[in-house]
């Protein structure tokens, strides 16, 4: 089956399109696949994990990118309304996009605990004003190293770990999702102060296609005493 073209946005870094094939949706990023339905099982992990690491009962978890929300929901499915949720989504044509057309097969109920907030991630933790969070979820680019525009290199930077960091409560982590595995960015992730795990995650349509989950503890304590401020 074909996908129809929904819609399209222009935005500072190029083009966003919004594909649709029956109630499955895919969105493109200047042409290349950023998110689609047809493949969205380690986001359902990943969204799972966040949960499964938070060491609160009912903990506040930031996710970076909205995409089509399937992280957001398994998120919203395994804390059943306990804790907060707060999703932090750059384009606010892909927050519209998920109003309009994709919340309803994919999160048809809005949960209470939930905010979705336009903005960068990178400059939303930066506020004086939010946090601390139990767990911060990057699931903005394809990974590290796979990024939908070149901006997007600072969040993984060591500035850019290290500002989330200070935005963690104590025992909190970062967990960020990745289409490929990124050696490299576990070295510099190490050398700028977190311990770092890599776990698979379920198979994409192919069981030859693994995605990635990074788990990023930091190991000074200065990161958790900023958060407390």
């Amino acid at each position: 089956m074909a996908w129809d073209l929904i819609e399209t946005a222009h935005v500072p870094d190029g083009e966003l399109t919004l594909y649709r094939q029956g109630d499955v949706f895919m969105i493109r990023a200047n042409g290349y696949e950023l998110m689609n339905g047809l493949g969205h099982q380690s986001e359902l992990a990943l969204g799972r994990m966040a949960v499964e690491v938070a060491q609160k009962a009912d903990p506040h978890i930031l996710i970076g990118g909205l995409g089509l929300g399937y992280t957001l929901a398994a998120t919203a499915a395994a804390l059943d309304d306990r804790g907060r949720i707060t999703v932090a989504e750059l384009s606010p044509q892909v927050i519209a996009w998920f109003y309009r057309f994709v919340a309803a097969s994919v999160l048809p109920a809005r949960p209470d605990n939930l905010a979705i907030v336009p903005g960068d991630i990178g400059a939303f933790v930066r506020r004086g004003d939010v946090g601390p969070f139990d767990v911060i979820v990057l699931d903005v680019d394809n990974g590290p190293e796979a990024l939908v525009a070149p901006a997007n290199a600072r969040l993984y930077s060591a500035e850019g770990l290290q500002s989330f960091a200070a935005r963690l409560r104590a025992g909190g982590v970062i967990l960020l999702w990745s289409a490929f595995e990124a050696p490299d960015f576990v070295i510099l992730a190490e050398a700028a102060g977190f311990t770092v795990t890599c776990e698979t995650l379920a198979a994409v349509r192919r069981q030859d296609l693994l995605h990635y989950a990074y788990v990023l503890a930091p190991r000074e304590a200065r990161f958790s005493e900023q958060a407390k401020r």
